[in-house]
């Protein structure tokens, strides 16, 4: 078990189970201690290739303090161990390799606008509840972030930096954690989404960028515990030409598919439409 980022040892205590002895720990847990459980194929690791003898479970410790960072989920602690596994093997084949890590953590709720609703009636209502809400608030569309600047009274500062030419710029609203371009950005956020389920070889495109895309990645992903979208229904006109590869329909298949996907990794997801 980490805690502060350092291994501390688990008081034990043994029992017999037909047979076999069985260790039982009970400790007091407290916030970011992670608990990392492994098949004895990270601890071969190595052995008779990059290593005369394999990896030993001190390395492994080792190893785990020294990458340590208060910001890594469970999953990213996995993703660096699994891969240190497999450099060692020679990136081939070797012992059946199995991680599972568990990290306790606060809730942390991150909010996510995105769209104008149908009717413009409509347009207080939504962005009171959106800002009600506890946690951090990000703004995706351009104009959807004119109405939250026009409700919250303040300025909308357009950035032309790209910083991922595949990525629009973000923008600025002072009370507004992140406001990003809509569908594009969206979408980007849903190939990461994907990947992260997969083998999440994508961690360090987006980890330490700071596009729209990368920053929405980096607060969904690796520090909300609960997401909560709020979808404006209305039809944006520009998604009307015949010549651009979306429909109509775009922005409501990009949401339900990133809210599933956030769902596979134990996020708890709630969707309003307006």
């Amino acid at each position: 078990m980490l805690r502060n980022g350092k291994s501390i040892p688990l008081p034990e205590t043994a029992i017999e189970i037909e047979g076999k002895t069985i260790y039982r720990s009970r400790i007091r847990i407290c916030e970011d201690d992670s608990f990392i459980a492994m098949s004895d194929g990270a601890v071969h690791a190595g052995v008779g290739k990059s290593l005369n003898y394999s990896w030993q479970r001190s390395d492994i410790i080792a190893f785990m303090e020294k990458i340590y960072n208060r910001e890594f989920t469970a999953k990213t602690l996995t993703t660096l161990l699994l891969d240190q596994c497999g450099r060692l093997y020679g990136g081939k084949p070797g012992d059946d390799t199995t991680v599972c890590v568990i990290k306790i953590r606060k809730r942390k709720p991150v909010n996510l606008l995105i769209g104008p609703p149908i009717s413009t009636s409509d347009d207080s209502k939504m962005m009171s509840l959106f800002f009600s809400k506890e946690g951090k608030h990000i703004i995706c569309g351009g104009t959807t972030s004119k109405l939250a600047a026009r409700f919250l009274h303040k300025s909308l500062n357009q950035s032309l930096d790209y910083l991922d030419p595949e990525i629009p710029p973000t923008a600025k609203i002072e009370g507004v954690d992140l406001v990003t371009e809509g569908v594009v950005t969206i979408n980007k956020v849903l190939f990461y989404a994907r990947n992260y389920l997969e083998d999440n070889n994508c961690y360090c495109d987006w980890k330490y960028k700071k596009d729209g895309a990368s920053l929405i990645s980096q607060l969904l992903f690796e520090e909300a515990t609960d997401i909560n979208f709020y979808v404006g229904q209305a039809v944006n006109p520009a998604h009307q030409n015949s010549a651009l590869p979306i429909g109509f329909s775009i922005k409501m298949r990009l949401v339900q598919e990133l809210s599933q996907c956030l769902m596979k990794m134990g996020k708890k997801i709630k969707v309003s439409y307006f």
